[in-house]
């Protein structure tokens, strides 16, 4: 069975979620089977809709470039990421992608904070309103 690394299926389900992007289209455009994404979905919702499902604490600093070619193709040119450049930063500062991943985790948590917060307002909009 094939595996994808969390990265790809954290950003997968956020199209589909946010951006309205469906499974099929997705399927097409990262070559990765249905139901796979559904699955990522289900997980990602069973989580309270926390994008660090995907991540099981242990990060491989190396994947990007000891297992990139799992990685779809358009993923790498919708960022505009050189991937001989990658393998060359990866060999020459070695701590970089626990740094990168320190951060990475540090987001997801600050955006589940701001997410929070947007209901708490929300909820208290919709509380004033009903006051009046």
């Amino acid at each position: 069975m094939k595996s994808y690394p969390p990265e790809l299926k954290a950003n997968v389900v956020k199209e589909h979620v946010e951006k309205g992007v469906s499974c099929s289209q997705l399927s097409k455009t990262y070559n990765i089977p249905t139901r796979n994404i559904y699955k990522w979905i289900k997980k990602f919702r069973d989580s309270g809709e926390n994008y660090s499902c995907f991540f099981n604490g242990s990060f491989n600093k190396n994947y990007i470039v000891s297992r990139g070619s799992k990685v779809p193709p358009v993923v790498y040119e919708n960022a505009g990421v050189d991937l001989d450049e990658i393998s060359r930063l990866c060999m020459e500062y070695p701590d970089l992608a626990q740094t990168l991943q320190a951060l990475k985790d540090l987001v997801i948590e600050k955006d589940m904070e701001i997410r929070v917060l947007r209901e708490q307002v929300e909820f208290v909009k919709k509380n004033l309103n009903q006051r009046k």
